[in-house]
């Protein structure tokens, strides 16, 4: 009985029908009835069930839909155990290079997949691939393998643009570029965008003919804003185009000036004009394999709804433990917040081991809150605390920098905004303070997430809030299938010191400010107390 249930679900999800994908173990076996389902599965197919109903409502209704279940492979034995073979050198790269050892539950199941993808139109279980995954847990990698995998298949792709790879910020652009370059593949050239080498309102078809910029490049990682502002219709530079990533979907969906549907489909026309014409009629077809990655892919789905896509498999993972310990804490006068934060740093016991971000909700409120720490832990004597603050408002190059010291944990605190709530290895970070509520629930869920990354220890976030703050709190916490969020308060004796600090330096720090607007001081300085009182002519 259970073989021919499965059987049947095998061939409606061939056949692409619109239908719930299960899992071989929720089908009942024969000899058992309903009753004999533990209340567990009944909730897990319930919850499957309202998914399913969200994916093919919302986003595409010939979705097959699979649920990732928590299943760790052994990378040396992913070959011995899987029908879809991986190259052994990827694998030899993971365990020596990266110092991986199992893949994740999102990479056991979206590789089988997507691994397909070199096979083109041989296969019957491939196609485009949507990933919501928590972050932290895999999904960069998940993409990236199934490239090199298909470049090291495929000995034609010397020399051929093959993957094009779109995501929201120049960060996550480094990152992705460095990922790949860790595997040293050999012959492989991937690189970004350097609008610096040419003006703006050339495109690529001017900057291919005059310059060859992009000759023998195998992989562009790009922003999207940067990649719109320079396509306009070279179709041959993306005729070969295998792979076409959209990471952080949401994040580019926020952005007014992004259209990801016509960018989407255009790119995939090309490709299908070009095959069509120069195809072999007994070799399989390409088609342009598409990946869209996001922790909260269906907060945007409206938006995607009119993409041109093959045979599209929504994958998605629910966490089944608690990741964090997470609290909050009530905010009310103007300076509450900057008491609470130093009290926060200041009873942490191991300053050695202390990473901790803290997100503001805008540039300016990233420096004020730097000037106050900084200031007040040299007012107190207390030099232990590495502080530097990252914000738009810097170069690029101070802001590689900063990001690398601290992912490097040479610095311990590093304070702000969303530019770097997304996507980034952060392992190291054990502590997430929320200094500013966002206006939107997916943001916090994407700050919260530089915490617990597969390769991490548990971390702890704090909340610091008003009451009109709570929705968001409360909706990210239904949103991360987490029981609640605990509150704390401290006793008002373990801030009166701290007030009476930041009493003796505030208009010494408002002083430093109106400086700083008027260029009298540098906006990207240090400056300790002793420093500020000297240059300001405070006795």
């Amino acid at each position: 009985m259970k073989n021919s249930l499965y059987i049947n679900q095998v061939k409606k999800f061939v056949e692409n029908i619109s239908t719930d994908f299960f899992n071989f173990d929720d089908l009942i076996e024969e000899g058992k009835t309903e009753n004999d389902v533990t209340t567990g599965s009944r909730q897990s197919l319930v919850a499957h069930q309202k998914k399913v109903h969200e994916v093919h409502t919302s986003l595409n209704s010939n979705c097959r839909i699979i649920k990732i279940e928590d299943e760790e492979i052994e990378i040396a034995k992913w070959n011995e155990m899987k029908s879809v073979p991986l190259n052994e050198f990827i694998i030899k790269a993971l365990i020596n290079n990266f110092h991986f050892q199992k893949f994740l539950p999102c990479q056991s199941y979206v590789l089988e997949y997507a691994l397909l993808s070199k096979n083109e139109s041989n296969s019957l279980l491939n196609g485009d691939i949507y990933i919501e995954v928590p972050t932290g847990l895999g999904k960069t990698l998940c993409y990236i393998i199934t490239i090199l995998d298909y470049f090291l298949y495929n000995k034609d792709q010397n020399g051929k643009l093959f993957c094009l790879i779109l995501t929201a910020t120049e960060e996550l652009v480094t990152q992705i570029l460095r990922v790949i370059n860790n595997f040293h593949v050999k012959n492989l050239l991937c690189q970004g965008i350097n609008t610096n080498m040419f003006q703006m309102n050339i495109y690529f078809d001017e900057l291919i003919d005059n310059n060859d910029v992009f000759n023998d490049t195998n992989i562009i990682v790009t922003t999207t804003n940067k990649f719109e502002s320079l396509f306009f219709s070279n179709e041959k530079l993306f005729q070969n185009l295998k792979f076409l990533v959209i990471d952080e979907v949401d994040k580019i969906m926020s952005f007014n000036k992004s259209n990801i549907n016509n960018l989407v489909n255009s790119l995939s026309n090309i490709v299908e004009k070009y095959e069509t014409l120069n195809s072999d009629l007994y070799k399989p077809k390409k088609f342009l394999q598409k990946f869209f990655v996001s922790a909260t892919l269906c907060k945007v789905s409206d938006n995607l709804m009119s993409l041109n896509l093959y045979r599209p498999i929504f994958f998605y993972y629910i966490v089944k433990h608690k990741r964090n310990e997470e609290f909050y804490l009530i905010t009310k006068k103007k300076y509450s917040k900057v008491y609470n934060v130093i009290r926060l740093i200041m009873d942490i016991p191991e300053k050695d081991g202390l990473s901790m971000l803290i997100f503001c909700k805008s540039e300016e409120s990233v420096h004020l809150l730097y000037r106050f720490l900084t200031v007040y832990f040299s007012y107190i004597k207390e030099t232990s605390y590495k502080i530097k603050e990252y914000t738009r408002n810097l170069s690029n190059s101070s802001r590689k920098k900063i990001l690398n010291q601290f992912l490097s944990q040479k610095l311990h605190i590093l304070i702000c905004t969303d530019s770097i709530s997304r996507g980034l290895d952060t392992v190291n970070v054990n502590y997430v303070v929320n200094y500013d509520m966002p206006n939107h629930y997916n943001v916090l869920t994407h700050r919260i997430g530089r915490l617990s990354r597969y390769n991490s220890r548990r971390g702890t976030v704090y909340h610091l809030i008003k009451e009109k703050d709570k929705i968001v709190m409360i909706k990210s916490i239904k949103q991360r299938r987490i029981k609640g969020v605990e509150k704390i308060k401290f006793k008002k004796e373990k801030l009166m010191e701290i007030k009476r600090s930041i009493t003796c330096i505030k208009s010494l720090i408002n002083d430093v400010i109106i400086k700083e607007d008027a260029e009298i001081l540098s906006r990207h300085q240090f400056y300790c107390y002793d420093d500020l009182v000297k240059l300001c002519g405070v006795e």
